[in-house]
């Protein structure tokens, strides 16, 4: 995408937005600013502050939530491992022993066969 095309579709777009705002407006300039001046801002600061104070709260509540989830996880994590070192560890060594055995056991018999064909 060209630069110079994306400047001036944003400058023809903020200027057809600002030309329907003014032919659209409810009120002149005049009466908007003096509407602005006397609007209760307080009201909206609570109101924001209010919302603000309830975003925290939930954001802190989903934080706890995650941490606590993360906790049990590592937990169970843990004592999926332990199991793991008690029941399989001891099985795996025995499988490794019967390996090691059928394979010592087939190097005997290839050499017996090798003796019995000289």
């Amino acid at each position: 995408m060209d630069s110079k095309s994306l400047i001036s579709g944003l400058f023809a777009g903020l200027m057809a937005g600002s030309i329907a705002s003014l032919l659209s407006a409810p009120a002149s300039g005049d009466e908007t600013r003096q509407y602005m001046k006397q609007y209760n801002w307080k009201n909206v600061n609570r109101l924001l502050s209010r919302k603000g104070q309830a975003a925290v709260y939930d954001w802190r509540y989903a934080a706890t939530e995650g941490l606590e989830a993360v906790d049990g996880l590592t937990q169970e994590m843990k004592k999926t491992y332990s199991r793991y070192k008690q029941e399989v560890e001891p099985e795996m060594e025995s499988i490794q022993e019967q390996i090691k055995e059928i394979s010592d056991s087939i190097t005997e018999l290839n050499e017996r066969i090798r003796k019995e064909s000289e």
